[in-house]
């Protein structure tokens, strides 16, 4: 079953624009991935609700994974079935998303109970790959 990539670019840090994110959107001008501008943080705040977390808190630098079926809906977001996102200089993930990796006492307050640790920041790709490879077909 294929995956079918969004990406939405939220300007979270100071020199965040609109123009950077057209800039940096260049690395998938070759993959049909639709990709959207949020200057007003409306996805990073409904996907904060989403996953329950921190309300005072957008959700930026995440990854979501949902099943094959589930909806986008005038209602919000659904809860994803994965999560991964990096924060505190490490990938954190929803538990149960992968197996606990690395130093759990870097774990950011706002996720304990919540989350784990699941690696680095340099695992980042092959991390994703794995969640990836958990919704596809066995061959």
């Amino acid at each position: 079953m294929p995956l079918y990539p969004i990406v939405a670019w939220i300007p979270m840090l100071y020199d965040d624009e609109r123009s950077s994110a057209v800039a940096m959107a260049a690395m998938f001008a070759d993959k049909p991935i639709p990709q959207f501008w949020d200057g007003e943080h409306l996805l990073g705040k409904e996907v904060t609700r989403s996953i329950a977390t921190d309300q005072k808190r957008d959700a930026w630098d995440i990854y979501l994974f949902y099943s094959p079926g589930v909806e986008w809906t005038d209602q919000g977001l659904p809860r994803p079935d994965k999560v991964i996102a990096q924060s505190n200089g490490v990938v954190i993930g929803a538990k149960g998303t992968l197996p606990p990796g690395g130093d759990q006492a870097r774990l950011p307050e706002w996720a304990e109970g919540r989350a784990d640790v699941v690696g680095e920041p340099s695992e980042l790709a092959s991390l994703l790959a794995t969640i990836a490879a958990s919704f596809s077909p066995q061959r």
